[in-house]
């Protein structure tokens, strides 16, 4: 008599979108130990010590967000991982910690994720100043990587260093085989617009580097024109196979606020309050606060909000301007030419989807992609490739990113009709169902090199070879 095959947890009844395994049809997923064990067109519920009927529903590989936040902007960090499995996100990598925030909210505030932590480099904070030797920056490299840091974040496009630091940075990450990403600018080009990515593609060259939220250097502000700035953007990804890179669908950049003395810490805020005709200091942002075309992130329980007028103003004052605040900025026109622009060869230009998001509130990763799907500008397929198999491949993930036999359970399911993530599950266990966060602690993705340390800080560790993956193997051409 044929045995019966026994799961932890039969998710039954959806629609199936693998492009890794060219699946696309209704089948049932059978989960066991935390893997995928069966895909079948029916698994009797009998067979699942749980079962979650989805029946309706798009069932894909858990949504891999390749950028995120949980310090860095100011208050809210300990929502942000709540946010993002609301959102069907079960795994994301955080673009700039600080990595002891990370920790915090990691151990303190963790949702089920997996996530990994880029270790953000500031002038004046952890390297001496904006000309850095390559003596200074391999060991922050390294001290990063030590600590369980997946890479570093170049913060240029808001502490500039010099373009000689900027590259000895890029230089010494390559070699020790550490991620590093890079909001563009530098101290010669100290705004990150399309004149600021272009010296980043030269200061990349001979290595690869992630180059974040590329629709944040398109607005127009160099040539006039964010279509003329995209169109050549993306002429230029399509020639330098080295750079990797990510875009958001969201209308608001978003850039920390801090002020001293009047003036601005962080560029990124200059930058949109001059797209909005507002000073580029402190009185600036007041006004513009007021006015509605800015709105500070404020924590309100476990999902942060953004304010405005005399409510924001209130708030900026009460946390001494140390907030995220968010500008209309991004337009329509480069978010949807970033989103789906292929290569010659079918593959897409920009690697992946992203949100900037975690603690901001913009994961609009289902939101928003999805409507593209609705409106015919991309298939289910190409929707799971930006935001899931892609970046998987980019960072080793061998186990995530598909639902092959084998492959780690995670697994976000969609209501694609409406626009919204119903479920999320992280090897197997269900950390998000219809709204409702039911995870806790967090998985730390990093390196060999720090899996001791991820442990001492009390977490479970998923190491990756990054050497394996895309950033530094290649795509395939």
């Amino acid at each position: 008599m044929k045995e019966e095959m026994v799961f932890d947890l039969v998710i039954k009844g959806g629609y199936v979108v693998d492009p890794e395994n060219n699946v696309q049809g209704k089948r049932d997923l059978g989960i066991r130990d935390g893997n995928i064990a069966a895909v079948l067109e029916e698994i009797p519920c009998r067979d699942g010590r749980s079962v979650l009927s989805v029946n309706g529903k798009i069932v894909i590989p858990g949504i891999i967000d390749m950028h995120v936040h949980t310090g860095f902007t100011g208050k809210g960090g300990n929502a942000a991982m709540r946010m993002l499995a609301r959102a069907g996100t079960v795994t994301a990598l955080d673009c700039g910690g600080p990595l002891d925030d990370f920790y915090n909210f990691a151990g303190t505030d963790g949702a089920g994720l997996n996530m990994a932590c880029l270790q953000m480099i500031k002038p004046g904070w952890n390297v001496g100043g904006v000309d850095v030797g390559s003596n200074e920056a391999s060991a922050l490299v390294e001290e990063s990587l030590d600590d369980g840091a997946l890479g570093v974040k170049i913060l240029g496009g808001h502490y500039p260093m010099t373009p000689e630091s900027t590259r000895t940075f890029i230089e010494e990450s390559n070699r020790k085989r550490s991620l590093v990403a890079f909001h563009v600018g530098t101290s010669c080009n100290p705004v990150g617009n399309f004149q600021a990515f272009n010296e980043a593609i030269e200061l990349a060259k001979g290595n690869s580097v992630d180059l974040v939220h590329i629709n944040a250097y398109c607005r127009g502000q160099v040539l006039g024109d964010p279509v003329e700035e995209t169109l050549l953007a993306l002429a230029s990804l399509e020639a330098n196979l080295n750079i990797f890179s990510e875009s958001y669908l969201s209308i608001f950049s978003a850039t920390p606020a801090k002020c001293s003395n009047g003036e601005l810490e962080s560029n990124g805020p200059k930058n949109s309050l001059s797209m909005g005709g507002y000073e580029k200091n402190e009185r600036g942002l007041r006004k513009a606060i007021l006015d509605g075309f800015a709105s500070v992130v404020f924590p309100r329980g476990d999902e942060n909000i953004c304010l405005t007028g005399p409510e924001g103003i209130r708030y900026f004052d009460d946390v001494g301007t140390d907030v995220a605040c968010t500008f209309p900025v991004t337009p329509a026109s480069t978010r949807f030419l970033l989103a789906t622009g292929k290569r010659r060869n079918g593959h897409f230009i920009v690697d992946a989807m992203a949100t900037d998001g975690g603690a901001i509130p913009r994961n609009f990763l289902v939101e928003k992609g999805t409507a593209l799907v609705r409106l015919d500008m991309l298939s289910w397929k190409e929707f799971v490739l930006k935001t899931s198999t892609n970046p998987a491949k980019i960072l080793g993930l061998k186990d995530k990113g598909h639902l092959g036999i084998g492959a780690n359970a995670d697994i976000t399911v969609l209501e694609g009709d409406v626009g919204q993530a119903y479920a999320a599950v992280n090897g197997g266990k269900v950390i998000m169902l219809d709204g409702m966060v039911l995870g806790t602690g967090t998985t730390v993705i990093t390196t060999r090199q720090g899996e001791k340390a991820v442990h001492r800080q009390g977490f479970e560790s998923y190491v990756v070879d990054l050497e394996k993956g895309w950033f530094f193997a290649g795509r395939p051409v």
